[in-house]
């Protein structure tokens, strides 16, 4: 199964890859470092998974789990938020949870998402370095509107992508990702309170944790 989707995701960055950004599925390792935080944390929680794509962050996220979590899933490709529905949340690990209506799954963009201070953990899987700034901005905007005080932002972003792409890249498409680095470096600077290197993922990546409010 997890072959299939992983060859599901790469028809899907054929064919848009402004939107998936990505070549293959994150790994477990990348998973496990992305969900630091939740595993360290104690009582109930919200947890939102936005750009869950064919969902090896979700797989994981239903191994940690508690009875006292609720998690929402955010995925705006219909093949892959079939996948989710069908292979994912369908998953013996979610089945006490889709029971009592602790996990729902979102068919649309972080942008139209209503809830305010609602979430203690969000963990994105969006390539927000082949978005325009003004997406990254708007999406910055809705995780800290749906972030509870003291709550966390988690993404990852491959190892020297950014560098690598303001050097090679021409025109607008320059402009464009050094607007977008500069701005996701203001963040890092000025909220990151953790990040960690993982290796085992393709491409290696940055795990990055941030707060908003401390």
């Amino acid at each position: 199964m997890e072959l299939t989707h992983s060859l599901k995701f790469l028809k899907q960055y054929v064919c848009d890859p402004n939107v998936v950004g990505a070549v293959a599925p994150s790994s477990r390792a990348l998973a496990e470092a992305l969900c630091e935080p939740l595993r360290a944390h104690a009582g109930p929680a919200c947890i939102l998974e936005v750009g869950a794509g064919t969902g090896a962050i979700t797989r994981y996220i239903g191994t940690v789990l508690q009875d006292e979590h609720e998690l929402d899933v955010c995925e705006i490709q219909p093949d892959f938020a079939d996948i989710l529905e069908r292979d994912v949340l369908s998953m013996p690990v979610f089945d006490r949870h889709m029971r009592a209506g602790r996990v729902r799954l979102f068919r649309c963009p972080i942008q139209e998402l209503t809830e305010q201070d609602r979430y203690d953990f969000i963990i994105s899987g969006l390539p927000l370095t082949v978005f325009e700034l003004e997406d990254v901005q708007a999406v910055f905007a809705v995780i800290r509107r749906c972030l509870r005080p003291g709550g966390v932002f988690s993404y990852f972003e491959y190892i020297g992508l950014r560098r690598t792409s303001r050097v090679l890249a021409l025109g607008k498409r320059r402009r464009r990702i050094r607007s977008v680095s500069a701005y996701l470096s203001d963040h890092i600077r000025a909220h990151q309170f953790r990040s960690t290197t993982v290796l085992r993922n393709f491409l290696p990546a940055h795990a990055r944790h941030l707060r908003f409010d401390g």
